[in-house]
């Protein structure tokens, strides 16, 4: 009994995914950039504003633009998502330079919140390549970049603020016309533009699931906002530091160890409410380390949430639950943020204390619910399955393949497209199966289907009239 349960949590904390650095497919890194960059532009603020709509300031307006942004997402049909993506990039670069040279005030105002409205359509449109193109060794390399670039952020917030007025000008300009370069590259390129299956309806996937604990980490992310950003009370420098170390912990666990992303989800829960906790001392060591440790947990947060919902959107092969994700987006952005922003605002506690006391309800029921939560998500097959197109190795004659099943009109099924490709590469039904973690049964099956719609009976003859194209 007891070898039993020591196998059952052993499993539950193994991660199911082939995540090795050699999935990187280096003809999607185009693609692996769009979301990271989109995120890099959505985060330039401009704070000389000290405008506010609606009683609400600038930093809290920018989040429900880009949340407007999102929500285009959750209504668009699938074939007009490109387009989108490209339009609103184009956009983005033709309003930077009004942010620019135009001098403070509504007029320009209001052209930083255009932007922002941009920027959230480009992101919410990267996001849905970050889910349904790239596999989850790419995903994590994403976010990776995501957290290098927010640990250099805040780590140089108040040591180096000219980096910061660089961003909002020529820097800024740089960025925008890289990330301008690399949509259109990507879009045109063909590695980008093959098949997704989105036809299923997403049922017993475990998307909504998985989308919930976004908004728990979304909730507890909001706590930041609320406090006092200053050198006597939290230090961007360590705080920054914690954000770089959060990746190399995500490096170990995921692709070194190949443990499950439940680890790195109760690490974001204890390094938060810890950090938080610390913080609360208030004292030079105290601000050191609490902010040290909570940059930690908040990065570790943001790394393993991204992954986790794309992660479980692309296996509902779904285009209703990224809609469905695209909307909780726009939730999260406009309403949770705008409650949070009006509520703490009639505190006259400390906020530091606040945050806390939110932190510390919402970690207690994630670990009130930690039981259901490992049923429904952790102990289920939720993850990224392996799939050739995840695969550097066949990445290109599986885009053959794609490209003959289009132009004859087979009809082929995604794993009947694999089985075709496995067989012209010499790949006995044997070694697909273990390729792609089926049963050789199941390989049969598959193969069985194929030779009839292609109208051959064996193998010899799949050789003669298609091998010429995987020569």
């Amino acid at each position: 009994m007891h070898n039993r349960i020591s196998a059952t949590i052993k499993n539950l904390f193994q991660t199911r995914d082939e995540l090795s650095f050699r999935n990187i497919r280096p003809a999607l890194i185009p693609v692996l950039l769009i979301f990271p960059f989109s995120v890099i532009l959505g985060n330039l603020r401009y704070y000389g504003h000290s405008m506010a709509l609606g009683g609400f300031a600038t930093n809290e307006v920018m989040f429900f633009m880009l949340g407007f942004g999102w929500l285009i997402l959750s209504a668009a049909p699938k074939r007009f998502i490109l387009p989108l993506l490209k339009i609103s990039v184009v956009l983005s670069a033709v309003l930077m330079p009004f942010l620019i040279f135009l001098p403070m005030g509504p007029g320009q105002f209001m052209f930083y919140l255009a932007i922002k409205f941009c920027i959230g359509l480009c992101a919410a449109c990267a996001f849905f390549l970050f889910c349904f193109v790239l596999n989850n060794v790419e995903r994590l390399a994403g976010m990776i970049i995501i957290q290098l670039y927010y640990g250099f952020y805040y780590a140089s917030f108040n040591v180096f603020p000219g980096f910061h007025s660089a961003g909002n000008t020529w820097a800024g300009v740089v960025l925008m016309t890289v990330f301008l370069v690399i949509v259109f590259f990507a879009v045109k390129s063909k590695s980008a533009c093959m098949e997704i299956n989105t036809d299923n309806g997403g049922k017993g996937s475990g998307v909504h699931f998985v989308i919930g604990l976004g908004v728990v980490h979304y909730m507890i992310m909001c706590m930041s906002n609320y406090i006092e950003w200053s050198e006597s009370s939290v230090s961007s420098l360590a705080f920054g530091l914690g954000a770089v170390l959060s990746i190399v912990i995500v490096l170990i666990i995921q692709l070194l160890k190949g443990k499950s992303a439940l680890y790195i989800w109760l690490m974001f829960l204890a390094f938060t409410l810890l950090g938080l906790g610390v913080l609360l001392l208030d004292t030079p060591k105290a601000i050191t380390s609490g902010s040290f440790i909570y940059g930690l947990g908040d990065s570790l947060g943001y790394i393993i949430i991204c992954y986790m919902c794309a992660g479980a959107i692309k296996r509902s092969k779904s285009l209703r639950m990224f809609r469905f994700y695209c909307f909780v987006f726009f939730i999260q952005y406009f309403i949770i943020s705008g409650v949070f922003s009006f509520y703490f605002n009639y505190f006259d506690e400390p906020n530091k204390f606040l945050a806390f006391a939110v932190v510390l309800v919402l970690v207690s029921l994630c670990l009130l619910f930690m039981p259901f939560i490992q049923k429904r998500l952790f102990d289920a097959d939720w993850t990224d399955g392996l799939y050739l197109q995840d695969m550097q190795e066949y990445f290109k004659p599986l885009v053959e393949t794609q490209e003959i099943n289009k132009k004859e009109e087979l009809n082929l099924t995604p794993r009947e497209q694999e089985i075709f490709t496995l067989l012209l590469k010499g790949t006995s039904p044997k070694e697909i199966g273990y390729t792609l973690k089926i049963s050789y049964e199941t390989v049969h099956h598959h193969q069985k289907n194929l030779y009839r719609k292609l109208g051959i009976q064996s193998i010899q003859e799949l050789f003669a009239k298609y091998g010429r194209y995987f020569i």
